[in-house]
């Protein structure tokens, strides 16, 4: 799927130590990908040889698990030092998405057909939420609600903590899950950055100091940097990966994007960022009037200077 990105991201592999999870251990070689909007993730894969209901465990521990959190930021922040000054306003943020699949290789089915029934609903679904503990039949049935395949020979269940893939060559599909969740992420973060500039907007809206329309002119010029970052980040995130020529990746791309609730997201910060611009015209259009009110106040000045130099 990378020859479908507008600009490829690009991917390291580097050997970090291993971490050990409940019976099961990260492999040495970790992934990072670095995306030309800013964003990086991190991979770790875990190895495993047996029946898929072994996993149940493992899934569980997978859940905010502290322990790939640390080495994953530990891993990205080698990757900024690494960067350098190719980096401009680098920001390690305190929180980060986490997604996990379960990737499983079609010759290990024998040859049965790979379907949510060969494997079961009920152990789907734990897996899909990331429990050790039985589902009500509700959950179940909105956990594996939309299985996708290709061909004969491949499964893929996406929800909103994991993904279950059958699949010889997964890479492709690993890539479009890995960018939705980065998409999720960044539309995320771009919310909660233009809450906060909405929230300076009021401020400013609300200023009442005898200087307030000196500081008009500084508070229009963050206000259009924001705005203006804003729409720009919105642009890449949203327009990053274009799958016009796959129609089965498109529907995983789809299926992702419905499970992480993207539309809601691009929404709110369509409504955020159109919001920034309507209080940005008005503020503009203050800014205006105060410099008329001026002029005229200077050309009354002018006139009376004219009339007293005339008495005079």
């Amino acid at each position: 799927a990378d020859s479908d990105f507008t600009q490829k991201p690009l991917r390291i592999a580097v050997e970090r130590p291993v971490h050990a999870i409940d019976g099961f251990a990260t492999a040495t070689l970790v992934e990072t990908t670095i995306y030309d909007f800013g964003a990086i993730s991190v991979a770790f894969r875990i190895p495993f040889d047996g029946e898929v209901s072994a996993l149940a465990a493992l899934a569980a521990r997978l859940w905010n698990n502290l322990g790939l959190a640390a080495a994953a930021r530990a891993s990205v922040e080698e990757t900024v030092a690494a960067l350098g000054d190719t980096i401009t306003r680098p920001e390690l943020r305190a929180s980060a998405e986490d997604f996990v699949v379960f990737v499983v290789d079609p010759a290990s089915c024998g040859g049965a057909a790979p379907t949510v029934e060969a494997f079961g609903a009920a152990r789907l679904a734990a897996l899909l939420r990331l429990e050790d503990k039985p589902l009500s039949h509700e959950e179940i049935a909105d956990a594996v609600q939309s299985p996708l395949a290709y061909g004969t020979r491949d499964l893929v269940l996406v929800d909103w903590a994991a993904a279950f893939v059958v699949d010889a060559e997964p890479a492709a599909t690993l890539a479009v899950l890995e960018h939705a969740n980065v998409q999720l992420a960044e539309l995320k973060h771009l919310d909660g950055e233009l809450d906060r500039g909405l929230d300076q907007v009021w401020t400013m809206l609300n200023d009442r100091s005898l200087f307030r329309r000196f500081r008009l002119r500084a508070n229009l010029r963050l206000l259009a940097e924001l705005e203006l970052e804003g729409a720009a980040l919105f642009d890449s995130v949203t327009n990053a990966l274009k799958l016009f020529g796959d129609q089965h990746l498109a529907r995983v791309q789809r299926t992702a994007s419905r499970r992480f609730r993207i539309d809601d997201w691009e929404q709110s910060v369509s409504r955020k960022l159109a919001t920034l611009g309507s209080i940005s015209e008005r503020l503009e259009s203050r800014q205006s009037q105060y410099r008329s009110e001026l002029l005229e106040w200077i050309i009354i000045a002018l006139i009376a200077f004219e009339i007293v130099q005339a008495l005079w």
